[in-house]
């Protein structure tokens, strides 16, 4: 059977989560750009958060521009990039990473064609139902689910980068974060930019086909780096193989509620209802949010997994 099949990348949450788990989740995975990283959209009653993410979805629309300019994710440049990114590393975190990647990326390279072959299928089916085309797709998706034990087998599992006592201090740490991510506003502090208030927002999100029961604590900043949150290490991300890997011992979260007359006198034009302030001097940044208790509880229970390593 020949079928017309497109050369779009075709956009799946393979190797994020399994399809049973999309009904537990209930939200939409949205790719950053490059395979195996991207976030998980949140329900908020922020308009601009979903501002954000209907210019994320917008990016994912295929063009033939995209196309021929190379603009769309592609799992054989990003396989080049990362084994490129690993001869070059020294840090044996970040070589650990990349390494996992390089073979994840091998994994899905496959998949995703698999799917555009599905899709192709599909289309060649349309509404008439095809006993045989069925058992075509049948076929093509069972072998999506071997794939997709062979992706956990060369994923990166954080449960493996510590002791179990670490990684339940860490589960503390992502439930601790999901409220601060739910936080109507955030604003990163920068002052390269002319309005040194820029809003960002949180969310929970995955680097690099990284594995856990969980996704990943992302804080962004207004740079376009990304803080990825593990057990032992915080990711500085620019993007999927240009990275920094600090170890937790080193960093330190400073949290401080905002004075009244501080926010009033100085802050109003920018923040508004500015309340509390974040901060990681070893790594520069601020933000600052409109609630107190929740950035408290995510720095308590960050300090006791920090006192862990």
């Amino acid at each position: 059977m020949a079928v017309m099949m497109s050369n779009h990348f075709f956009y799946t949450d393979f190797g994020v989560r399994e399809s049973s788990d999309e009904s537990a989740y209930g939200r939409r995975y949205l790719c950053d750009g490059t395979p195996g990283t991207g976030f998980i959209e949140r329900s908020s009653e922020s308009h601009s958060y979903h501002e954000f993410v209907r210019d994320r979805v917008a990016d994912q629309h295929p063009t033939y521009w995209k196309l021929l300019f190379n603009r769309e994710p592609n799992y054989e440049r990003e396989q080049n990039r990362a084994r490129a990114a690993l001869a070059a590393a020294t840090d044996p975190v970040k070589r650990q990473i990349l390494d996992c990647y390089v073979n994840a990326l091998a994994v899905g390279r496959v998949e995703e064609r698999v799917e555009r072959i599905i899709r192709a299928i599909k289309d060649k089916m349309g509404h008439h139902h095809n006993k045989f085309m069925v058992s075509v797709i049948s076929h093509h998706k069972h072998k999506i689910r071997q794939l997709e034990h062979d992706m956990k087998s060369v994923q990166l599992d954080v449960k493996n980068m510590c002791s179990p006592e670490v990684y339940t201090a860490w589960l503390e740490v992502v439930e601790a974060f999901r409220k601060v991510a739910n936080c109507r506003r955030t604003w990163h502090h920068n002052e390269a930019k002319s309005t040194k208030y820029q809003q960002v927002f949180f969310d929970f999100g995955i680097f690099d086909f990284i594995h856990a029961d969980t996704f990943l604590p992302l804080m962004r900043d207004s740079n376009g780096v990304q803080y990825y949150l593990l057990p032992t290490c915080m990711i500085a991300a620019r993007s999927s193989v240009d990275f920094d890997v600090h170890p937790l011992k080193d960093l330190a979260f400073i949290c401080q509620e905002m004075a009244i007359e501080e926010t009033v006198e100085t802050l109003t034009s920018y923040l508004g209802d500015a309340a509390s302030m974040l901060s990681i001097p070893e790594l520069g940044q601020t933000w600052y949010f409109n609630h107190v208790t929740p950035i408290m509880h995510f720095v308590g229970a960050y300090d006791h997994l920090r006192s862990l390593q």
